[in-house]
């Protein structure tokens, strides 16, 4: 069975130049003006090389399993995201998680390292494909496979045409969110939300009018884009229910 670590090194997932997503992203680090920022799934660091010119006082590290580009203006740390990371706690202003969650077996796990890497009064900037986007309510009654979703691990099916992706490499999503789901596990892992923004996903002219139109609302937009704070306390979850439990019945 292929490694993470091998997966993505063979796997090109990353965004090769900063497009609309990465730069909405780069604009909010810059407003907050970290002293300490990590981006954690960096790929070859697009948005860490916009972010060195526009913060030359911050000290940025970027993380992935993908070796970093020769002469990267920013600290690189080739390793595993999906377990521990190598942090001491308290470590970081911000961290970016763009377009990583979806890729992770364990989002919970990697949502309460980023919340015991940053300081109390950090900020997470995180975004993913939002599952119940508008094209999805579209192909899913059509009986097409949602996107953002891989059923094989290789090739991309039940797609039906290539404009859709069928017969592309999948890029290993793992876990898939609406933007309910999302807003929830942010709470359940210690996180304050304070703003959803949707952004628009990858589609052909002139599709992608439509596309950016929906942006505009978060619930149907192609993807997320979160900005959220390290909440005071991670709350009590009650333990999840076993598919077959039952409630308790009244006694009559």
């Amino acid at each position: 069975m292929t490694s993470v670590r091998d997966y993505y090194r063979e796997n090109v997932t990353w965004v090769g130049s900063l497009d609309a997503r990465l730069t909405a992203i780069a604009d909010i680090v810059v407003t907050r003006r970290p002293a300490r920022a990590l981006d954690l799934g960096c790929g070859e660091g697009v948005l860490l090389g916009s972010l060195t010119s526009r913060l030359p006082e911050s000290h940025l590290v970027g993380m992935d399993v993908v070796p970093p580009p020769d002469g990267a203006r920013w600290r690189a740390v080739t390793g595993d995201i999906t377990t521990r990371l190598p942090f001491a706690d308290d470590s970081f202003d911000l961290v970016v998680a763009g377009e990583v969650l979806e890729h992770v077996p364990d989002p919970d796990l990697l949502l309460a390292e980023i919340r015991r890497l940053l300081t109390p009064s950090g900020w997470l900037v995180l975004s993913t494909p939002n599952i119940v986007g508008w094209a999805n309510r579209v192909l899913v009654p059509l009986g097409i496979q949602p996107l953002f979703t891989e059923t094989s691990s290789e090739v991309h099916l039940g797609r039906r045409w290539a404009a859709l992706g069928q017969g592309n490499q999948v890029q290993g999503h793992l876990k898939v969110f609406s933007h309910r789901a999302l807003a929830e596990i942010l709470e359940r892992t210690g996180f304050t939300v304070l703003r959803t923004r949707g952004m628009p996903g990858e589609f052909p002219s002139p599709v992608d009018r439509v596309d950016r139109l929906c942006a505009r609302f978060p619930s149907i937009a192609s993807d997320l884009l979160v900005v959220a704070r390290p909440a005071a306390r991670v709350p009590d979850s009650p333990a999840p229910r076993r598919k077959d439990s039952r409630p308790p019945s009244r006694r009559r």
